[in-house]
């Protein structure tokens, strides 16, 4: 859930921090305050593109930060720790720097990433819906995972991916024998050798950083014995610092009864004394642990040699080398094992093959199933949208092709890890108009209004807790705009929900109103936004009723909208 937005010298913001609640988030203001702003900003911080155009006139950088409660998203988890990125209890905070260089930076909980990384992570924490934004219900890759979801298919999937895993396997072990016997001989002779000559190296993952930091070490014992012997000796010698220091420890001692001013310097020189005492002990031991030997030199040296030389063979880095081992010892396994285990692994890929047939066709009749529950489902959300003469298709299509694993219907079919099939959303706009990509006919108001559909619809199997709609009311109006209220107050009951809306039906449904205005900083224009009381909120849906001029009949009307609102909030 977003839990906050701070803003700093981004287009006409100077200096914006919003909190946001659970539920239903409104912002509301007249067209040109800045509300698509605050919808670029939230899109910047989750990886999109961002231009020096951003930045504030007269400033060299623009900074967006937004801070997440994660504690209902797992999947953030592994992505943080498989990037190394320490966790900040259930909070996680994304930042983006532009400057006017044109050169920018992002983090994740204070780590530098790239902004790639903010967009993986976006994946689980936030969508944004509207005429500027690459939604993911317009990824194509994207609908098969939902159409799955919605159908509950997971463990079908699950199933297929792990057969085609093993198909995989069998067909890279199978195409191990498929080489002739001059070949094969030679492969049998490399491989030994490169078994024997990586195995007798005796590598150790990261021993080459060891080897060059000691190589390092011994290149300059003698200088480093050279300064660290003569820092020693000016610290700990004879007439040294400690020895003066403790001199004047003892002189001080004795005084330092008649005067608190002479005790305090007391007690700094002593800690001086201490520290000082420490860094000498450090430097002895560290003297006596230099290693002038020529011997470990070209030890050491060697030793990077062999490595390096490896390194030109196998592989460009130590694991590298190991894995090459690994794959070398299978290889020899399987050309040693001659034509019998070619045939019980033949058989065994036949069977395999079966399996995968029967798993991946019921797959696909229950996606054709599924496909058709949702298409009828979507349908009638987007007809109480209004959106009657639209119709949503999903197309499910296999590939194919002579090299495919899978017969049926006398054609040959590609097995991938999910299945058979290749799933897209297809939409006509309009009746009589063809069914085409997503991307291709709809505008932002439409395409708001159609991923607020599918919301509706999905909402279950979709892992996103925060959804973002910008323009979800363009050209709609009336009952409409009040159904469409409905259904995002519906949708906020298990999720957070911001949207931008010009239309008081659905300002009314607000957990939390947020106004956006236009102010003026000096001979400056910037944007403001203001959390709103329930008093607030009234008037200013009444505004959005009436026009600027606000009127006892239009607070009426408002106040009634918003009780109105409340009792559905509360079932009623």
């Amino acid at each position: 859930m977003l839990l906050e937005l701070n803003i700093k010298n981004f287009v006409i913001i100077d200096d914006l921090s919003i909190q946001f609640g659970k539920g239903l988030n409104i912002l509301t203001g007249e067209t040109g305050a800045g509300k698509s702003i605050l919808i670029d900003a939230l899109s910047g911080v989750i990886g999109e593109k961002m231009t020096v155009d951003m930045i504030r006139t007269g400033f060299e950088k623009s900074t967006i930060e937004a801070a997440f409660d994660i504690s209902g998203t797992p999947q953030i988890n592994s992505i943080l720790d498989a990037a190394g990125i320490e966790r900040d209890g259930d909070t996680l905070v994304l930042r983006r720097e532009i400057y006017t260089s044109g050169k920018g930076r992002s983090f994740a909980n204070a780590v530098q990433v790239p902004a790639s990384k903010l967009k993986e992570l976006a994946e689980y924490l936030i969508d944004i819906h509207g005429q500027n934004e690459q939604q993911s219900i317009v990824r194509v890759a994207r609908h098969r995972e939902l159409l799955d979801s919605f159908g509950g298919l997971e463990r079908e999937v699950e199933k297929v991916r792990a057969i085609h895993a093993r198909l995989q396997q069998l067909k890279d072990r199978l195409n191990s024998f498929e080489i002739d016997e001059r070949e094969k001989a030679r492969r049998i002779e490399f491989n030994a050798f490169a078994i024997k000559e990586i195995e007798s190296a005796g590598l150790k993952p990261g021993e080459d950083e060891e080897c060059k930091n000691e190589s390092i070490l011994l290149a300059n014992a003698e200088k480093m014995f050279k300064e660290i012997n003569a820092a020693s000796q000016i610290l700990s010698g004879e007439g040294g610092i400690l020895q003066r220091l403790k001199t004047i420890d003892q002189g001080l001692g004795r005084i330092s009864q008649y005067d608190p001013e002479i005790a305090g310097v007391l007690d700094a020189i002593r800690q001086a004394l201490f520290t000082i005492e420490d860094a000498a002990s450090f430097l002895r031991g560290y003297e006596s642990r230099i290693d002038f030997s020529p011997e470990r030199i070209n030890q050491v040296e060697a030793r990077l040699a062999l490595i390096a030389n490896l390194k030109k063979k196998y592989g460009e880095t130590i694991p590298d080398i190991l894995a090459y081992a690994e794959r070398a010892r299978r290889e020899l396994d399987s050309i040693t094992y001659g034509e019998e285990e070619k045939e019980r692994l033949k058989a065994e890929y036949r069977q395999a093959v079966r399996e995968a047939k029967d798993l991946a066709l019921s797959l696909s009749e229950k996606r054709l199933a599924v496909a058709k529950r949702l298409e009828a489902m979507v349908m009638k959300e987007l007809s109480e949208l209004g959106m009657g003469g639209t119709q949503f298709k999903v197309s499910i299509q296999r590939e194919i092709n002579p090299e495919g694993e899978i017969e049926a219907d006398n054609k040959r079919y590609m097995l991938y890890p999910h299945g058979l099939d290749r799933v897209e959303f297809l939409l006509s706009a309009n009746v009589g108009e063809d069914l085409r990509q997503l991307r291709k006919v709809a505008s932002g108001g439409e395409m708001s209004r159609i991923m607020l559909a599918l919301k509706n619809v999905i909402l279950s199997a979709d892992l996103v807790e925060s959804l973002v709609f910008d323009e979800v009311d363009a050209g709609i109006g009336g009952k409409i705009a009040e159904i469409v209220g409905r259904k995002l107050k519906s949708l906020s009951r298990n999720r957070q929900v911001l949207v931008v809306t010009h239309l008081p039906q659905i300002a009314a449904m607000s957990d939390t109103h947020f106004s956006v205005q236009k102010a003026r900083l000096g001979d400056r224009v910037i944007t403001q936004v203001r959390k709103l009381s329930e008093r607030d909120k009234v008037r200013e849906v009444a505004r959005m009723l009436a026009g600027e001029t606000v009127t006892e009949i239009s607070m009426k009307h408002a106040e009634e909208m918003v009780r109105n609102a409340e009792r559905i909030s509360r079932g009623g």
